[in-house]
């Protein structure tokens, strides 16, 4: 028995990886142009076409019940028109004609997708003041500071809610609001409009379920063997009561969630749409199935196993979070924490599960997670709720919500079905504006005036002086980036409703509000400050080499930076070597890190969007320290023109040369537990600090320790340099390195060769 299950879970990895997800290859790229043409209809609103162009997707989209699969479904074709693609754009009218699309609906559905893409004639808000441009861009696109304020994916829905009523008791919750409210007030158009849009969301996801039930029994009447007939008519067993009402049982919910996260990712795609504490959501349905002697422990693991298929993706960020607090305080690892983590381990591909840990955590969850972590890959990863909890509940949320945090994708926080956290709404480099604080406001790699005027190096007599100039030009950038995210905040309620996602999220129901109109809860923008570590080496210098020791000239440094030290390399190994450097457990320069970043908590604490929004700091850089290094030219610090920056709170590669500890030590001294909306981390180990018994109880101390210490969040890869080095060079032969990257982890023959080498260059600490 055991082996013919083993077959089967190794079967449905190979399958899945295969399709490279769980997908149905050769969907037609036309079907969602199709879809929107038959949802848009004359009179309808913009969250109602959005409504309706999900539901016709769900009818539309080819299904499938794949073999030997127990759970049912497959992604529906993710956002993006096949007119946008410029591949199939000359063979539309064939992919159409399948579509049931003839003559000259060929050229309405052409239509009907550019008006829709051109969106409507106006926008929410105009073009903006060239000046609130520069130094800023869209994803990617700015020197000083990225902005985005719209926002979709990146959430984690209210899920517990669906297993429990299903799509049929939304749509009953909804249809009561309808038939109760005032049609006369003046708030019911607006509740109207959303509750609409709303139930056709419900419909959708009942259709669904309706769909692959019928396809289950079609198919069960058509099987060979027995048991294929059993297997298909179970299928159809679950699909008739999920997802249209409540789960009664473990496999009713598991079935119920993959239901919803398809519906989820085909209204604004797979990217950071993510389930949560899926160990508190799954523990109900499974104790009952215990006591009901309906399932055994095994069967509930090879369960979580056969979820972990449906969810791979070559590049995962879809997260999973167990442990952490319960709403009482009480810790709230359960048997499904451990079923997870064991199905975890038998997956064997690169899965996002991170673990909530404090104090009390079991020592056996912390030894299961030890077990995972030395295995490589960096998963699972940690987050310290002694931190965070503190840092939400300072920032407006209620205590019982903030001990149910949970991440999306990568680190980001949200309040899972009650939030809306706009998150990595923005991204500010603070080196950048340490640069151009050096040149008096000016970009010495672009030759522009980014910068407000606040005076050369050559100008400041005392380190105390520059460093105000410094946070001059982080509040002026700051203040250009809360700016952009407010113009794309409302841009988005004005254009990107997300009705999925506001089912599933508390008080938009009950308020009639789209959760981009402020319809959740808890509403606020996560914005990322990159560079920290980089920036307090160079305060460093400055402090020391320029100003107090005056080793090195203002006007020395100053010219050795435009000439990227060519020329200057003895200056370049004086201020490696003379000055203290971040993550070596060094008071002076560790101080300076934290107040750079207490710095900018303090400066959004003080902002607020258009409806009202909070901005919650991210002590993060996810892979953009390697983006926003090649508009940097050499740094103070000894880094030179183009190279990456610092990885979020870690050490600049490769200068954490004091051990593990002290690297703790320094991470332990920032303020994680301000960063409501996250912290990270990663450390390198090599191989041997973790292997066997010994290990394995090193790494729970380790872990432990941060915990005790005050670390936010931690990641951990178990590599050596050497091996990462053979894998660049023969990919084919070290093809299943999974590796820690940026808040993610994936094989590292699939990283692009900047990024590999950034890994590479990380300290691999040996104790």
């Amino acid at each position: 028995m055991e082996k013919r299950i083993a077959n089967r879970l190794a079967y449905l990895r190979e399958d899945v990886t295969r399709r490279h997800g769980s997908f149905i290859p050769g969907q037609n790229p036309f079907l969602r142009d199709v879809a929107l043409w038959r949802a848009w209809k004359v009179g309808m609103s913009v969250v109602q076409v959005r409504a309706a162009l999900l539901k016709e997707l769900v009818t539309l989209a080819e299904i499938e019940l794949y073999p030997r699969w127990s759970l049912a479904g497959e992604h529906l074709p993710l956002p993006g028109f096949g007119f946008q693609k410029e591949e199939v754009k000359s063979e539309a009218p064939v992919f159409l004609k399948k579509l049931g699309a003839t003559g000259k609906m060929v050229r309405e559905v052409e239509l009907t997708v550019r008006n829709w893409l051109r969106g409507f004639p106006l926008y929410a808000v105009g073009e903006s003041e060239p000046e609130r441009m520069k130094g800023g861009g869209h994803w990617g696109k700015g020197e000083v500071f990225w902005a985005l304020g719209w926002v979709e994916n990146h959430s984690v829905r209210g899920y517990a809610k669906l297993l429990r009523v299903g799509y049929g008791g939304l749509k009953k919750e909804i249809e009561n609001y309808l038939a109760t409210a005032d049609f006369t007030n003046s708030g019911f158009h607006q509740k109207e409009n959303f509750w609409k849009a709303a139930i056709t969301i419900c419909e959708a996801g009942i259709l669904l379920g309706q769909r692959y039930r019928r396809l289950a029994q079609e198919k069960g009447e058509q099987a060979n063997s027995s048991a294929e007939k059993t297997r298909l008519r179970n299928i159809a067993s679950v699909c008739r009561q999920v997802p249209e009402y409540g789960a009664r049982n473990l496999r009713e919910a598991v079935q119920s969630l993959w239901f919803g996260h398809i519906l989820t990712c085909g209204e604004d795609g797979i990217n950071a749409n993510s389930l949560g504490r899926l160990d508190q959501i799954f523990e109900p349905y499974y104790q009952a199935d215990l006591k009901a002697g309906r399932i055994t422990r095994k069967e509930a693991i090879c369960l979580m196993e056969e979820l972990a298929c449906k969810l791979y993706l070559d590049y995962d960020v879809q997260a999973i979070v167990l442990g952490g607090l319960k709403a009482d305080g009480q810790d709230a690892c359960n048997e499904m924490t451990g079923a997870i983590l064991e199905a975890t381990k038998r997956f064997g591909l690169v899965r996002d599960l991170s673990v909530r840990l404090h104090r009390q955590t079991p020592e056996k969850v912390l030894e299961q997670c030890a077990e995972l972590v030395s295995r490589g890959g960096g998963i699972p990863f940690f987050f310290n709720d002694e931190c965070f909890i503190p840092a939400l509940v300072e920032r407006g949320i209620k205590l019982e919500d903030a001990r149910d945090y949970a991440p999306i994708g990568c680190i980001e926080l949200t309040i899972p079905g009650k939030a809306n956290p706009h998150a990595v709404s923005g991204w500010l480099c603070c080196t950048k504006c340490w640069e151009v604080a050096l040149f008096n406001g000016h970009d010495p790699q672009s030759g522009k005036q980014l910068g407000i005027k606040t005076g050369w190096l050559t100008d400041h007599q005392t380190y105390e002086s520059f460093l105000q100039a410094y946070f001059s030009q982080v509040e002026h950038f700051a203040r250009l980036m809360v700016y952009h995210c407010g113009r794309g905040e409302l841009r988005q309620r004005e254009r990107g409703p997300l009705p999925c996602w506001s089912l599933l999220t508390d008080d938009c129901l009950r308020r009639g509000r789209d959760i981009t109109d402020g319809g959740a809860r808890y509403h606020y923008h996560s914005v990322c400050f990159v560079g920290t570590a980089n920036t307090a080496d160079s305060l460093m210098v400055l402090k020391k080499l320029v100003f107090q020791q005056k080793k090195i000239s203002p006007e020395q440094l100053l010219e050795a930076l435009r000439k990227n030290f060519q020329g200057y390399e003895d200056l370049r190994q004086l201020v490696l070597t003379a000055a203290a450097k971040y993550g070596n457990d060094q008071p002076e320069v560790d101080a300076i890190a934290c107040q750079v970043a207490n710095h900018f908590i303090d400066l959004m604490d003080s902002f607020r969007s258009p409806l009202g929004g909070r901005f919650f700091v991210h002590l993060f850089s996810f892979r953009c320290n390697l983006n926003f290094g090649r508009f940097l030219g050499a740094t103070p610090d000894g880094r030179k023109a183009g190279e990456p920056l610092a990885y979020s709170l870690s050490a600049h590669q490769g200068r954490d040369i004091k051990g593990v500890t002290a690297m703790l030590n320094s991470l332990a001294k920032l303020p994680h537990h301000r960063a409501a909306g996250a912290s990270a981390a990663i450390i390198d180990l090599e191989p041997g600090l973790v292997a066997g018994p010994a290990g394995k109880k090193r790494l729970v101390s380790l872990l432990q320790a941060a915990i005790a210490l005050g670390v936010g969040q931690l990641q951990i890869n178990v590599v050596t340099a050497e091996r990462l080095k053979k894998a660049q060079a023969e990919p084919e032969k070290y093809g299943n390195i999974a590796v820690r990257v940026a808040g993610y982890s994936q094989m590292f023959k699939l990283l692009d060769w900047e990024m590999q080498e950034h890994i590479i260059a990380r300290t691999k600490h040996r104790g």
